[in-house]
């Protein structure tokens, strides 16, 4: 039996086959990032999801970079994305339970000094029985502007004190009323 040389076509075939199934492999191994000159690398170059967060220099994508529609929520910082328009109303909760009744019965009860010239009074107002201060005050009358209020304040949960005096020496007759907002509190 005589042996027989394939053909030229056949030899260019297998040799073409043989390079195509080495060829990038080979590339591969002997070709690194470094022999490869900057902005070379085309977009057919690369295969699809072949580049990664990590092959990307960070900074570097601008919006003409990214495929519209493709980023999510999760991608972008919080704060960066404008809220969308509200949602339906929820449901009613629970009702909570009762709270504290608060103030009952409110009342201003007052207690006015005698009208003379004296250079200085003092009055106390006290709260009904079973009742508390929640505010208070005094007024100076038919002072002329001769006399200064110099104290007003709760001197205790049920009872406001006030004082006024004479800044200049006056033979006016004048009188302070002290009066206390009284009120049931629930404890």
């Amino acid at each position: 039996m005589r042996f027989r040389f394939p053909s030229p076509a056949v030899a260019i075939a297998s040799l073409a086959l043989l390079l195509s199934l080495t060829g990038t492999a080979v590339a591969g191994a002997l070709i690194t990032g470094a022999q490869i000159a900057n902005n070379t690398v085309a977009t057919l170059d690369l295969k699809n999801n072949d580049v990664r967060s990590i092959d990307v220099k960070n900074n570097n994508l601008t919006t003409l970079d990214v495929l519209i529609g493709t980023l999510r929520k999760v991608d972008f910082a919080p704060g960066q994305l404008e809220p969308g328009p509200a949602g339906p109303a929820g449901p009613a909760g629970p009702a909570g339970p009762q709270g504290a009744s608060g103030l009952a019965g409110l009342e201003l009860v007052s207690v006015e000094s005698s009208s003379s010239s004296q250079p200085s009074r003092t009055v106390q107002v006290s709260c009904p029985a079973g009742k508390q201060v929640v505010g208070g005050g005094a007024r100076v009358w038919d002072a002329n502007g001769d006399i200064a209020l110099d104290e007003s304040y709760p001197m205790s949960a049920t009872k406001w004190h006030a004082t006024a005096y004479e800044v200049n020496a006056t033979a006016e007759n004048w009188h302070l009323v002290a009066f206390a907002i009284c009120a049931a509190v629930a404890a």
